[in-house]
């Protein structure tokens, strides 16, 4: 009977000091076959019946570019708490983040013929952190926002009826709808198109 007590209050005070575990699966595109890539001289419409629809693309000097990307992102956070009734005397927190992916650019010429296709893919840490926080504070140690936005061909809509002049005058810059390239999702904003971009 004492045992049983001892462990039961043991596994309460141990449920008291945790104060969070969190796990998020994200799951952004539709997953890439790197062994079913476009030969050279497939047509656009082969290769859209095949992969459905890009999402993103952009006109080039010799045609246009088309791309597919997929990603698996796993953030998982860990708290523990010193303290009663919601007072953080002191909390410590870890986290980390695994990222996975694969992105498909396929070009085109002007007769909608594929000129190239290049696949690749990736498993890596994303990064993580520890912080040790005394009292009311609180610190985010996987941060994934920039990764995990709405795929691109959510907002071509709204990117084609932008009624501000500045946005109007860089739209052929847009990394999503403009001529100029394509880049890949979680690309820093002081880079490629997005540094030309006004808000």
């Amino acid at each position: 009977m004492k045992a049983s007590f001892i462990t039961l209050l043991y596994l309460l005070l141990s449920h008291s000091l945790l104060t969070g575990c969190s796990q998020w699966r994200y799951d952004l595109g539709v997953p890439i076959s790197g062994n079913n890539l476009p030969a050279q001289r497939t047509s656009l419409n082969e290769v859209l019946q095949s992969l459905g629809p890009p999402l993103r693309m952009s006109a080039s000097h010799t045609g246009f570019i088309m791309a597919w990307e997929h990603w698996d992102i796993r953030e998982n956070s860990l708290g523990i708490t010193l303290g009663a009734l919601g007072a953080d005397f002191f909390s410590a927190d870890w986290g980390e983040m695994r990222i996975k992916g694969e992105f498909l650019l396929v070009t085109f010429d002007h007769k909608h013929l594929v000129t190239s296709a290049t696949h690749s893919d990736w498993d890596n840490d994303g990064g993580g952190g520890q912080a040790i926080q005394p009292f009311f504070s609180f610190v985010s140690v996987v941060d994934v926002e920039d990764l995990i936005d709405a795929m691109p061909q959510h907002d071509w809509g709204s990117l084609l009826l932008q009624a501000d002049l500045p946005s109007a005058l860089n739209s052929g810059s847009s990394s999503d709808t403009g001529q100029q390239g394509l880049q890949q999702r979680a690309t820093p904003k002081a880079v490629g198109q997005q540094s030309l971009e006004m808000d």
